[in-house]
């Protein structure tokens, strides 16, 4: 292979490997500042938030205080972004566990038993078996 062949194939690698990584920085955001917490009334925060159109970082606080899915955070966020007001409703699975069931499976799991742990906790918390998989899956 020719010098020239070879200066133009490294100058081709150099321009696609810049081009990669251009494509991979866009991607990223750039919006080094951190969100802000919330200050002590998370209901108030999550408000303040939806309402300044801040709906990520409303959709955050609200899954990090109720436990909910990502879908139902951000449609709780949109009817108060709205004007609308929302009420949090029962607790998200795996908050009102009690303690010896919780026990019960964190040692059934220990043990290899993943589907009897879990059975243990559908029977005494009522969950949907989707909920109470995570639930031993987080144990």
């Amino acid at each position: 292979m020719s010098p020239a062949v070879q200066i133009a194939l490294a100058v081709a690698l150099v321009v696609v490997v810049f081009l990669l990584l251009l494509a991979l920085r866009r991607g990223r955001p750039r919006d080094l500042v951190a969100p802000d917490r919330p200050a002590g009334d998370g209901q108030a925060e999550v408000l303040r938030l939806a309402r300044a159109g801040r709906t990520v970082e409303a959709v955050k606080v609200l899954r990090e205080q109720t436990g909910l899915s990502l879908l139902d955070a951000k449609r709780a966020v949109d009817v108060l972004a709205a004007g609308g007001t929302w009420s949090p409703g029962p607790p998200a699975p795996g908050k009102g566990v009690d303690d010896a069931v919780r026990a019960e499976a964190a040692r059934l799991l220990y043990r290899g038993k993943k589907i009897q742990a879990i059975k243990v906790v559908r029977e005494h918390t009522h969950m949907s078996l989707a909920d109470a998989k995570r639930y031993v899956e987080g144990l």
